[in-house]
């Protein structure tokens, strides 16, 4: 079987799956070569359903390229138009930026960020090879002198908080998708579209990521307050149970939405109101 035939039965397999309902995700996952993002590994398992680890230090893992699976239910949450400016925090291999790339078009622009050195060169040398023109790969430090507003947003790494430099380049109704964990409810991949000096989350799934590193990675423990006296969900649900989340900075926190809150988590930048639907 060739490397073409081994991507069509793994995008027929996220399709009969459900992860695959959007036929521009579906002609990009065609379309991107995973197999020569991830060279050490054989293209047969390059085109499987799962992580693969690229980079390691001290024996531990330190970067790897997502399972295909996660990366389409990304992608359908992020929802990407032809024309759209995205952000990516967390390059690793390039292979999602290549993704990106197929999705905004020629018309629109990726900027994607790395931390690592050698996985920044590797990545803008594999995107360049492969005439992804539409991509600039750039260091993690050049995140605070981005000039936005960016369509979309989103981090490739489990975080802690919504950085204050992620608000600040999120255009009005744009998207951030982030694996975000604040302490409470579990790991899961947050969908937020922006109202304002509001985020408020529109899906969410379950999510297992590496964690982010950098500045963002330095959050101090969560706050928590139950504002129902019977505190409920003193005991953190599962990362499945179904939850709602309003984000808003410190300093444009009003009660009105706070006081539906079943939970409120405090971190440095952002206070997070979670409902539970069940």
């Amino acid at each position: 079987m060739d490397e073409f035939q081994l991507r069509q039965r793994l995008v027929e397999r996220l399709q009969r799956e459900g992860m695959l309902r959007d036929e521009r995700i579906r002609a990009a996952f065609l379309g991107v070569q995973r197999h020569r993002f991830v060279p050490e590994i054989s293209t047969e398992e390059a085109y499987e359903d799962r992580a693969v680890a690229i980079k390691e230090r001290n024996g531990s893992v330190i970067s790897s390229i997502s399972q295909p699976s996660m990366i389409a239910q990304m992608l359908h949450m992020l929802d990407v138009h032809e024309g759209d400016t995205v952000l990516e925090i967390g390059t690793g291999s390039g292979y999602n930026a290549a993704l990106l790339s197929q999705l905004v078009g020629r018309t629109g622009r990726v900027v994607t960020l790395e931390i690592e050195p050698d996985l920044l060169d590797d990545a803008r040398r594999r995107l360049d090879d492969f005439g992804y023109a539409n991509v600039s790969v750039q260091t993690a430090n050049e995140l605070a002198g981005l000039d936005g507003p960016f369509d979309r947003i989103v981090v490739t790494a489990r975080a802690p908080d919504i950085e204050a430099n992620w608000w600040r380049l999120l255009k009005d109704c744009g998207r951030l998708i982030v694996p975000l964990d604040i302490g409470y409810g579990g790991e899961r991949a947050i969908a937020f579209v922006r109202e304002s000096t509001l985020m408020r989350s529109i899906d969410s799934h379950a999510c297992a990521f590496l964690g982010i590193r950098g500045e963002a990675s330095e959050a101090r423990a969560s706050e928590l307050f139950f504002p129902n006296r019977d505190a409920r969900y003193a005991v953190p649900p599962a990362a499945t149970t179904p939850m709602s989340i309003l984000a808003v900075r410190p300093g444009d926190a009003r009660a009105a939405p706070l006081d539906e809150a079943d939970v409120i988590v405090a971190r440095p930048t952002t206070i997070f109101a979670l409902r539970f639907t069940s």
